[in-house]
């Protein structure tokens, strides 16, 4: 055994070494560079009105049930259903922040939100001006993205640029309002140019560009290459939310035009969805909640912790501490880990595909609910999506269970040793201690015995004493 596992970490820590040197920098010098940075902060400034949305989809199901119940639709409209309209106002407003221009971020978002309107086309009747609300949601999301991505660019070309020199008597706010004309005006005569002079849908055209990849993402193969590549970087350390400000927006897209489609009385036909990964993140990414539970029952006191201290967590899809302390670079847990990030992405496609489970058309951005729970909620209240989580987390035990009992194994025997070598090292320490104690009791009985033997008389002694005395007395007496 300790061999064989010397030999797997010997592959695994060659393994590491290459990503170490090779991907991980590159990976670095992509989430550090200046736009990406931009963009998934962005993504996360919406988060929170993706969670609004989560009422009036409890809401709904309620009203299954009770059918006397208002609608409540309505704020998801004007939360989830506007997060597009928020991201092209946050980049540019996030790129002027990081240029330590204050003073002109409210006004670059002001003009994404302008540019991003225009480019909607709105269509003028006797009624007023008509928009289609769906341009405003996450079926807008890239093109939010690449607008606002426009206007921070030109805002951040002029940031440190003005008319005026710094000892203008003229107001700051007034060289303010000039400073930033020049880019407010190039970013809507772009967007009228686009729109109306050349008749191109910004909306389609950013769709069309992103095409292959929102495309791919929905395939068989899509499905399982994404979650392998999350699940795999997980294992070396790298977080999966690196991938974040893609699949969010590839998945709230989807789930837009799921929602649009099933509100017009159309089957949806996106499979990839957002809400997706309560599928194949049962525990948190990498399905790990199997694990939790098993690493209660483990014979290893250092797995039975870990199980008793995550389990809760796990349960609650966050398994940040069971994945670094028990996965992350651990060859036992290379297999399962590639192993589940295939078969429960592909058994997900296959259920939703052939009709066995519904495809999402509900928002509910509220990850620490039980996976059973939040996937009936996506599905419209269909109990099949439930029975799906239940068939994955079965089938992620599977995976997981022969690889945690050999990973105890090889612990309980690591534990027996060391137990023994600590154990060998007290009885060291004690006998040693007895040692030391018995020298010096050994000691001390000398010391008590020297002085006796030196004031003792011997009869020799006392006749020489005599013989001394005698001869001192010798002259007083000649005769003796």
């Amino acid at each position: 055994m300790p061999e064989a596992q010397a030999k797997k970490r010997g592959v695994m820590d060659r393994t590491q070494d290459w990503i170490n040197k090779h991907i991980v920098p590159v990976m670095n010098k992509i989430t550090a560079t200046y736009w990406f940075s931009i963009i998934a902060e962005s993504v996360l400034y919406i988060v929170p009105f993706t969670m609004v949305s989560a009422i009036p989809s409890l809401w709904n199901i309620l009203r299954k049930f009770i059918t006397t119940l208002p609608d409540l639709s309505v704020l998801n409209t004007y939360s989830f259903g506007l997060i597009g309209l928020f991201v092209v106002f946050i980049i540019p407003y996030k790129v002027l922040v990081k240029e330590e221009r204050q003073d002109r971020a409210l006004l670059a978002g002001f003009t994404g939100i302008g540019a991003y309107m225009l480019c909607m086309n709105a269509q003028v009747t006797d009624e007023g001006t008509v928009f289609t609300m769906a341009k405003f949601g996450a079926g807008g999301m890239f093109t939010a993205m690449f607008i606002g991505w426009f206007v921070g660019l030109m805002y951040k070309k002029t940031a440190h640029h003005s008319f005026f020199k710094d000892d203008s008597p003229i107001p700051d706010f007034v060289k303010n309002w000039f400073d930033n004309i020049i880019v407010i005006i190039v970013a809507l005569l772009v967007g009228y140019l686009l729109t109306y002079v050349l008749s191109i849908d910004v909306f389609t055209l950013v769709g069309l560009l992103m095409s292959p990849l929102t495309g791919f993402a929905q395939t068989l193969p899509g499905v399982i290459l994404i979650a392998l590549i999350m699940d795999v970087f997980y294992f070396f350390g790298i977080s999966g939310w690196v991938f974040t400000s893609f699949t969010s927006t590839v998945q709230q897209a989807a789930l837009a035009e799921n929602m649009t489609a099933a509100a017009a009385g159309l089957a949806p036909t996106n499979i990839y969805a957002f809400g997706f990964t309560r599928y194949t993140m049962i525990g948190g990414e990498g399905a790990t909640l199997a694990l939790a539970l098993m690493l209660m029952f483990s014979k290893s006191k250092r797995n039975k912790l870990i199980g008793k201290t995550t389990l809760v967590p796990s349960l609650l899809n966050t398994n940040e501490p069971l994945f670094f302390s028990t996965i992350v670079n651990n060859p036992y847990m290379f297999i399962p880990v590639v192993l589940q990030a295939i078969i429960l992405p592909a058994n997900t496609w296959l259920w939703m595909h052939f009709g066995f489970a519904s495809m999402h058309t509900e928002m509910f951005n509220m990850y620490f609910i039980p996976n059973f729970i939040s996937a009936t909620i996506y599905a419209n209240g269909d109990l099949r999506n439930a029975l799906l989580v239940i068939v994955n987390f079965i089938l992620s035990f599977i995976i997981y269970f022969p690889f945690w009992k050999a990973y105890d194994n090889y612990l309980v025997k690591e534990e027996a040793s060391q137990e023994a070598s600590i154990a060998a090292k007290k009885e060291a320490k004690r006998a040693k201690r007895a040692a030391k104690r018995a020298a010096k009791a050994a000691a001390a009985e000398s010391a008590t015995d020297a002085p006796t033997a030196s004031t003792a008389t011997s009869p020799d002694a006392s006749n020489a004493d005599a013989t001394d005395a005698d001869a001192t007395k010798a002259p007083d007496n000649p005769e003796e």
